[in-house]
C-alpha cells in the first residue's frame, strides 16, 4: 500500500486565499531582493526626491515584512499538508486492518496506532522535502546568496516532529527565545553602527571577497549563503513567523476569510500600522539620517506585525471558497493571475533571480553598458520582472501545467523515499475469522 504524496502536488482541495496571497507576496519579494543586485553590481545612482520617497515606502511596508509573510505562508502550507497527510494516512492504515472491510469498527487502540503511523510518515515526508529544499537553495545560491528556500528547508528538517505532533507550547517557547536573540543582536549591531556614524549607503557596499573568476564567485556566494541560512533561522523572525503560519492552519482564518471580515480588516490595518511605525527609525537612517540603537531591533520585530497585516488584507482580497464548499472557485482577473503565481511560487521565485541576474549581470557584460539605477527605477525593474513571472505562470496555468521546479521537487521527494514496515497493530478484542497476511501492513516508503 503506497501513501506517497508530495506537498507540492496539486492534490486535495486548495483554498484561494493562500495562493492569491503567495502570488502577490512574490512582488514584495522582488522589491526586497532588488537592492541586493543594485549593491552587488554597483548599479546605484545618486538619489532624488522620488528615490527618497520610495525608500520610505519600502522600509515601512516591504523590507523585513516580505520574508516574514513568506514564512507564514510556508508554515501554513506545510501544516495544512501535514493535516491532510495524517488524515488520509490514518484512514488508509485503518482500512488495512483485518475485518474492517467487512464492517468491523476499529478499536480505540487501533485508531491510535493508525494515527501514530500516519504521523510518523508525515514527519518523514516533511524532513525529506526539507532536505531537498536545502539542496535547491544551495543551487540557487550560486546566483543569489540571499536565497530563502534553504532556510525554510532547514526549518522543515529541524522542526518536522513538532509540526506533525503540534507541539505549540514548545514552538512558542522557542519563538520567544529567538525573538529575544533578535532584539539583543540587532540592538548591539545598531549601537555599533550608531557609535561609528556609519550611513546606510556605506553599510550596503559589497565587501571584497577576493573572488576573481566565475567559479570562485560562485563558491563564495554558496559559502556566504550557508552561513546566512543558519543565522537567518537563529537571528530573524522567520522561525516565529513560520510557527504562527502553521498554527493558523488549525483555524479557518485564512481558509475562510469571508467568515472573519471584521477581524481580518482590523488585523490588517493595525498590523500594517504597527509595522510602519516600527520602521520609522530605520527609514530615517536609510534616507541619510542618524541611526538610533533601538531602530534596528524595532524594525525587525515589528516586521512580523506588518506581515500579519499584509496576510490579513490579502486574504480578504482573495476571498473564500464558494458556498457549496468547493475550494477551487472560479477566480477572475488579478485574483486568477495571482493564484496562478501562488501555486507555482518556487518557479516564480527562481525565475525572478534568473531575470534579475540577466538584467544586472549578463546584459551589461554583453553590451558593455553600465546600469545606474536609482531606488525608484530599481523598484520599477522589480515590478517588470514580477509581471513577466505572472505571464509565465498564467501561461502554464492555461495549459494545465504545474511549475517546472515544483514538478522537479515533487519528483525528487517521491523518488527518494525509503521502505518502512509498519509495526503490528493492536489485536482486536474479538477474533477475526478471515486472517490477513502480515505483509498487508507494509508501507512502501
Amino acid at each position: 500500500m503506497s501513501l506517497t504524496t508530495s506537498f507540492t502536488a496539486f492534490r486535495g482541495p486548495r483554498f484561494p486565499a493562500p495562493d492569491v496571497s503567495r502570488g502577490l507576496m512574490l512582488l514584495f519579494i522582488a522589491l526586497a531582493n532588488t537592492p541586493f543586485w543594485v549593491v552587488t553590481t554597483r548599479s546605484s545612482a545618486p538619489g532624488d526626491a522620488v528615490d527618497t520617497a520610495w525608500l520610505w515606502v519600502r522600509t515601512l511596508l516591504v523590507d523585513h515584512r516580505a520574508y516574514p509573510l513568506f514564512a507564514m505562508l510556508f508554515g501554513f502550507g506545510l501544516a495544512t499538508m501535514i493535516n491532510r497527510r495524517i488524515a488520509s494516512g490514518t484512514q488508509a492504515c485503518l482500512q488495512s486492518l483485518p475485518g474492517v472491510d467487512a464492517g468491523r469498527e476499529p478499536t480505540p487502540q487501533e485508531v491510535a496506532w493508525a494515527r501514530e503511523q500516519a504521523t510518523l510518515d508525515a514527519r518523514r515526508l516533511v524532513r525529506r522535502r526539507g532536505l531537498w529544499m536545502i539542496l535547491f537553495g544551495a543551487a540557487h545560491a550560486v546566483l543569489f546568496s540571499g536565497d530563502i528556500i534553504g532556510t525554510y528547508g532547514l526549518v522543515a528538517v529541524v522542526f518536522a516532529g513538532w509540526l506533525s505532533r503540534k507541539h505549540w507550547k514548545r514552538a512558542t517557547a522557542v519563538s520567544a527565545v529567538v525573538t529575544a536573540l533578535v532584539i539583543t543582536t540587532m540592538y548591539t549591531m545598531g549601537s555599533f553602527v550608531a557609535a561609528q556614524g556609519l550611513s546606510a549607503a556605506a553599510g550596503g557596499q559589497p565587501q571584497a571577497t577576493g573572488a576573481t573568476t566565475p567559479l570562485s564567485q560562485a563558491v563564495a556566494s554558496v559559502t556566504s549563503w550557508g552561513g546566512n541560512t543558519v543565522l537567518t533561522v537563529l537571528l530573524s523572525m522567520v522561525l516565529p513567523s513560520m510557527f504562527l503560519g502553521a498554527r493558523l492552519a488549525d483555524t479557518d482564518l485564512i481558509a475562510h476569510p469571508e467568515r472573519h471580515r471584521r477581524l481580518l480588516a482590523a488585523v490588517g490595518l493595525i498590523g500594517l500600522g504597527v509595522g510602519a511605525a516600527g520602521g520609522v527609525g530605520y527609514a530615517i537612517w536609510s534616507t541619510g539620517g542618524h541611526l538610533a540603537a533601538w531602530a534596528a531591533p524595532l524594525h525587525e520585530v515589528t516586521g512580523l506585525a506588518g506581515a500579519c497585516g499584509w496576510l490579513a488584507l490579502l486574504a480578504l482580497y482573495a476571498g473564500g471558497p464558494t458556498s457549496d464548499g468547493t475550494a477551487r472557485r472560479e477566480l477572475t482577473g488579478p485574483r486568477r493571475m495571482a493564484s496562478a503565481v501562488g501555486r507555482r511560487s518556487m518557479t516564480a521565485y527562481l525565475t525572478q533571480t534568473l531575470l534579475l541576474a540577466a538584467v544586472f549581470l549578463i546584459v551589461p557584460a554583453l553590451t558593455g553598458i553600465e546600469l545606474h539605477l536609482g531606488e525608484a527605477r530599481a523598484a520599477g525593474m522589480a515590478l517588470v520582472v514580477w509581471l513577466v513571472t505572472v505571464g509565465l505562470c498564467v501561461a502554464l496555468d492555461r495549459g494545465g501545467h504545474a511549475g517546472p521546479f515544483e514538478t522537479l521537487l515533487r519528483t525528487a521527494v517521491a523518488r527518494s523515499e525509503r521502505r518502512r514496515r509498519l509495526p503490528a497493530p493492536p489485536s482486536p478484542a474479538a477474533p477475526v475469522e478471515h486472517g490477513v497476511s502480515p505483509d498487508v501492513y507494509e508501507l512502501v516508503r
